[in-house]
């Protein structure tokens, strides 16, 4: 049998541009910390012919967590990324006991 090669779903539609680098660039001019759902509202504002799901806008900012590229922290049961290296709100920061984990 000859397996057939994966599509990858990041669909990079007309612009060119990846959902990878669309929340990473979102995250990076954001002066406080935002929800996959703040996120999801945000770009499909902006961008309005791309479908973008909360599930895998979780998910990207999730990746860019691992990859050092973005912050998490958590609010109750409430969960708020950042991009990395950006000046963290007052809010944010009081959330400091969330370990980071070498990857």
């Amino acid at each position: 049998s000859v397996k057939k090669p994966v599509a990858k779903k990041t669909a990079t539609k007309r612009t060119g541009t990846t959902l990878v680098d669309l929340i990473h660039r979102h995250l990076t001019e954001q002066s406080e910390p935002r929800s996959a759902a703040e996120v999801t509202e945000a770009l499909g504002k902006a961008h309005p012919d791309r479908n973008i799901a909360t599930t895998v806008v979780r998910t990207t900012l999730e990746n860019l967590v691992a990859k050092s590229l973005a912050q998490r922290t958590k609010q109750g049961s409430s969960v708020y990324y950042t991009a990395a290296g950006a000046p963290e709100s007052k809010a944010a920061a009081t959330d400091e006991a969330q370990p980071e984990t070498a990857g």
